[in-house]
């Protein structure tokens, strides 16, 4: 019996240790990108953004914020197995506010 539990105790540890490795993969494929955002008029915007992100499946994180002149910037978090920066584009631009990637510094 005390055999059987040893077992047991050592099975579930390395299932536990399987499981934490996993999580820590799926973390390492999400992606972060910066999109500039058109149309912003005022500091209310930002949330409109961040609420038609936040309903695409596979986004995890965003931030966004109003910069002066119409324009602003959205910072997704999300998982590309699951949604493409179209998705991301396209949700925003039917809230009214046209996005585009923008270019990562080298």
């Amino acid at each position: 019996m005390r055999k059987i539990v040893l077992l047991l105790s050592l099975c579930l540890s390395v299932l536990g240790g399987t499981l934490v490795v996993s999580a820590g993969a799926l973390a390492a494929e999400l992606k972060t990108i910066t999109l500039s955002v058109d149309k912003m008029t005022c500091n209310m915007c930002p949330i409109t953004v961040k609420r038609a992100l936040r309903k695409v499946e596979g986004v995890t994180e965003v931030s966004a914020g109003y910069e002066g002149n119409g324009v602003g910037w959205a910072k997704v978090t999300y998982d590309p197995a699951r949604v493409d920066v179209q998705d991301l584009t396209f949700a925003t631009g039917q809230a009214g506010y046209p996005s585009r990637l923008t270019p990562s510094l080298p």
